[in-house]
């Protein structure tokens, strides 16, 4: 090394000593901490319109400061389950301010029915297991001396008396996964509700190509789905029905046989039991039959969904996957297949998915059959029909094997 470069070494080793020696000047929001500034004149307390409707929304509480500058606490407040699942403290000029109120669309709230609203969903979350976002304590500290007790109104977290869990856009299977699992430990698996959202591409038909992606919502419950037909009938029939449901599934089911076909010839319009019928004889083996009777309950009830899987089941049976496309009208989601509904039963989102996973394996779209596949392991992962797709798409390397096997010599 020559002299020059020593000396110039020496001089960049002694200016970084010296910048790393500097303390970086401090923020705005270091300077006027939410405790330091909790008695400044309230600016303005908002929270997002409709929240109780949607579920959850920007709250949010704003200070005057003296230099015209706003000291501002925001909550993205989940009301249904998840309380406080993001916070901030921010110093913001005047302009910011007002970017960040036209951002979201909110109402005016008094501070104290805000303070109270805030500390009410964090409890109410508390009590399920799931604490506030790390920064909420800090953001929280802008309330200062408001009283909550001040606020007449009475809050009410929830959605019709349970926790309603709405995974996000952003949320992973494993994490919704974890949530649901925190839940049916504290609740039981009837004790909340949940609503996922899945990823799928809206296909207007099996021969045109598929629409960007788009994020639709609905519920799944394990409450029995009311169905105007069947709620009409004396209640003795319907428990008779309800009774039909393990006989028809045992193999040779003669006896469940007859009594299916006696009920349809008094309620031909009940849906549920031509279903039965089907399973009826399909379990005896008279698979053709079953097909028959499978058709004609589609064309009979073109919007029972039970009815739909049923004939897919068929086509899958036969390797007529791409039939499958057309039973459900190229819709490979609940919500497009069935827009005007906003709750499906467990049963029915198994079943659907089931049926789609192995649809679109068949047609050697992986990604489409894992989006399917992970949808299911966040509503049921021990389910046989998420353990049948489990072994289809992931199957063990000695399940591999003997395929591959097999595909090379058939006669093995």
């Amino acid at each position: 090394m020559t002299l020059d470069e020593q000396r110039w070494q020496k001089k960049l080793a002694r200016k970084r000593k010296g910048q790393n020696g500097k303390r970086p000047l401090p923020t705005r929001s270091q300077l006027h901490s939410p405790a330091s500034v909790a008695h400044r004149p309230i600016h303005d307390s908002l929270v997002a319109k409709n929240l109780f409707e949607t579920g959850i929304g920007m709250a949010a509480l704003a200070r005057a400061l003296p230099n015209g500058d706003v000291a501002l606490a925001a909550f993205l407040v989940d009301v249904y389950c998840l309380g406080v699942k993001d916070a901030f403290y921010r110093v913001v000029s005047p302009d910011q301010f007002a970017e960040f109120v036209q951002r979201f669309d909110f109402d005016h709230i008094h501070p104290s029915c805000l303070r109270k609203l805030v500390e009410g969903v964090v409890a109410y979350a508390r009590d399920h297991g799931f604490p506030p976002h790390p920064d909420y304590t800090g953001a929280a500290a802008l309330f200062g001396t408001t009283e909550a007790t001040a606020c007449p109104v009475r809050y009410t977290y929830g959605k019709e008396g349970k926790p309603l869990y709405v995974s996000g856009p952003d949320d992973t299977p494993a994490q919704s996964q974890r949530i649901m699992e925190a839940l049916t430990r504290r609740l039981g698996p009837k004790g909340f509700h949940f609503v996922t959202a899945v990823d799928t591409p809206e296909v207007i038909s099996a021969q045109e190509a598929s629409e960007p992606v788009t994020l639709y919502s609905y519920e799944i419950t394990e409450e029995p789905m009311p169905d105007a037909a069947f709620d009409r009938l004396p209640a003795e029939v319907q428990e008779r029905i309800n009774g039909l449901y393990e006989k028809v599934l045992k193999p040779r089911p003669r006896q469940a046989l007859a009594d299916v076909k006696a009920l349809i010839e008094q309620y031909p319009e009940i849906a549920q039991l031509h279903n039965y019928l089907y399973a009826a004889y399909f379990n005896m083996g008279e698979h053709a039959e079953a097909a028959i009777v499978m058709q004609d309950t589609v064309h009979r009830f073109p919007d029972y969904l039970f009815g739909r899987i049923a004939w897919a089941e068929e086509c899958l049976k036969r390797s007529e996957a791409a039939k499958i496309a057309e039973i459900f009208a190229g819709k490979f989601d609940l919500k497009l297949l069935y827009p005007d509904r906003v709750r499906f039963h467990i049963s029915e989102v198994l079943g659907f998915h089931s049926i789609v996973a192995r649809y679109f394996h068949a047609q050697g779209d992986r990604d489409q059959a894992q989006r399917s596949y992970d949808l299911m392991c966040q509503v049921a992962p021990k389910h046989p029909s998420t353990q049948l797709v489990r072994r289809i798409l992931h199957p063990s390397r000695l399940a591999s094997w003997l395929r591959d096997k097999l595909r090379r010599n058939p006669s093995a």
